[in-house]
């Protein structure tokens, strides 16, 4: 009878271990969390251009600035990107800004799409004194940190073994 309540109680603490332990999101896109430095390695383009046109298989974008390819600023880019992001496509909207990587003509969460800011107008030109502060990309929050669940579990893991050793031992001593 002992023997069955150690066993229930490990099984019991490794059963919590699994509740307790965090989900890792769940992306049906399987590149949707690729570093962003490696997407902009592979990547023949990257652009910052505002979006003109959207269908259900390509954008239009005009381009603001090139960080790295072969485009003219002012260039209309056509790109062929999925609306949905479970096959790695991306919802862009008409009128918004994009940071967008391009790779073979087509652009999406593989290859590497992050929003940006409205661009910032000129100042008038009669007045020189106005001057517009630069513009800077927030930085993204840090992730918090979920390395604090596998210690928990190899404590719970070790708190029910040595209890289930302590039954054994108590078992074996009771039957000699």
């Amino acid at each position: 009878m002992k023997l069955r309540a150690a066993l229930l109680l490990v099984l019991a603490t490794i059963g919590l271990v699994v509740v307790v332990s965090p989900a890792q999101p769940a992306w049906a896109c399987s590149c949707a969390n690729s570093p962003g430095d490696e997407q902009d390695r592979h990547a023949q383009r990257i652009v910052l251009g505002t979006v003109t046109q959207v269908t259900d298989e390509s954008i239009r974008l005009v381009v603001d600035s090139v960080e790295k390819g072969d485009v003219a600023i002012g260039q209309t880019l056509g790109l062929r990107v999925s609306r949905s992001e479970a096959s790695c496509g991306y919802e862009f909207r008409r009128g918004d800004r994009y940071r967008v990587n391009v790779y073979n003509g087509a652009t999406g969460l593989c290859t590497g799409v992050v929003p940006a800011p409205p661009a910032v107008s000129a100042p008038p030109a009669s007045d020189p004194a106005v001057v517009s502060p630069p513009v800077v990309a927030e930085p993204a929050p840090a992730g918090t940190s979920r390395s604090w669940w596998p210690a928990v579990g190899a404590v719970l893991v070790a708190l029910a073994a040595g209890v289930g050793l302590a039954v054994l031992r108590r078992r074996r001593g009771a039957a000699r």
